[in-house]
């Protein structure tokens, strides 16, 4: 039985690299050696070795997408609690429904953040966005009702660099936003990762969802009053400053959840090492141990917060309702259309 097993688990793992061979040969646009995947007599050897190595590297890719530190678990324990039973959200005159994206990154340290970041753990994604935190507010303005979502957004790389290829760009030049005479006479900067304190002037209030799909979010009731407060709020806010430290999507969220008497942990943080290894150089980022540690405000703190709001009975669950009010907006979308 044991060496039926063994056969059966061989000849599984056999198939399996024969279709990811053809898968790679797909993605390449070229052919692969025949002998690798059709062995004969001559050649059963090496194709064997080669399809062990590929069953290995899939196996590697499938699950290393996850960090597996004891601080990583500790800080993402929530989500492999039981939920509780909730019930459908109501709509109310007044009400705010707070949004997130969780990308679930690992905030240990520089080193670990990058790769998180450059594959997601969450669904092994290679987007390299940081997630997305956004609100939906509903209320009445002269007996009629109005539905604003959005928040706040940035880093669009137009007026200024971006915070990564701003802190290249202080390797590289000496400069975060280099002119070409810079470029031509470049310095040295011994504090690159300083970029990410600054403020960048390219924020703007975005619409909708932007592009993601929430992986969590909560209702929380308004009064009148606070729902005016809100408003006046989103209409004043500054919206072209940004700033990873200051003034991003996570904390714009968590400004207005506090306007409704709703307090939301946002910060976290995160210790910089002087040097990471990324992309295969190894990129300088302080000399100045004074830049050792950066707090952050977090799509996956609010998350964490959200859900524990919610199983406090301080907010109602409402991923649902929102998921399943899009999916009616775009049935009646494209009724409209045909």
């Amino acid at each position: 039985m044991r060496l039926l097993k063994c056969s059966f688990l061989t000849a599984f793992l056999m198939n399996f690299a024969t279709m990811c061979t053809h898968m790679l040969s797909k993605f390449y646009r070229r052919s692969v050696p025949k002998y690798l995947i059709f062995p004969t007599k001559a050649n059963s050897a090496r194709s064997l070795l080669f399809r062990i190595v590929l069953v290995g590297f899939f196996l590697i890719q499938l699950v290393g997408c996850c960090p597996g530190s004891a601080s990583y678990r500790a800080f993402y324990a929530h989500l492999h609690q039981p939920r509780p039973c909730v019930c459908p959200m109501e709509e109310e005159e007044y009400f705010l429904v707070i949004l997130v994206n969780a990308r679930h990154l690992d905030y240990t340290d520089t080193c670990s953040f990058f790769h998180t970041v450059a594959k997601h753990p969450s669904d092994g994604s290679t987007t390299g966005d940081l997630g997305h935190a956004w609100i939906y507010l509903q209320g009445k303005i002269g007996g009629q009702t109005h539905v604003l979502e959005g928040g706040h957004s940035g880093e669009r790389g137009r007026l200024q660099a971006r915070y990564f290829d701003g802190i290249m760009n202080y390797n590289d030049w000496g400069y975060a936003n280099p002119t070409i005479a810079q470029m031509q006479n470049p310095r040295y900067e011994p504090n690159p990762v300083k970029y990410l304190w600054s403020t960048l002037n390219d924020g703007f209030f975005q619409k909708g969802a932007g592009g993601h799909r929430p992986t969590y979010a909560a209702k929380v009731s308004l009064t009148k009053q606070q729902y005016h407060l809100i408003v006046n709020f989103i209409r004043s806010y500054p919206y072209q400053f940004y700033s990873l430290t200051q003034q991003q999507c996570s904390t714009f969220v968590s400004q207005v959840a506090s306007l409704a008497d709703f307090y939301v942990e946002s910060m976290t943080p995160m210790t910089i090492q002087p040097r990471v290894y990324y992309g295969g150089v190894w990129v300088r980022l302080w000399d100045d141990p004074s830049y050792a540690c950066i707090a952050l405000a977090t799509p996956d703190l609010i998350e964490k917060g959200l859900m524990k709001a919610v199983k406090d009975g301080r907010a109602e669950y409402a991923l649902d309702w929102y998921l399943r009010r899009n999916k009616r907006q775009a049935r009646s979308s494209s009724r409209m259309q045909n």
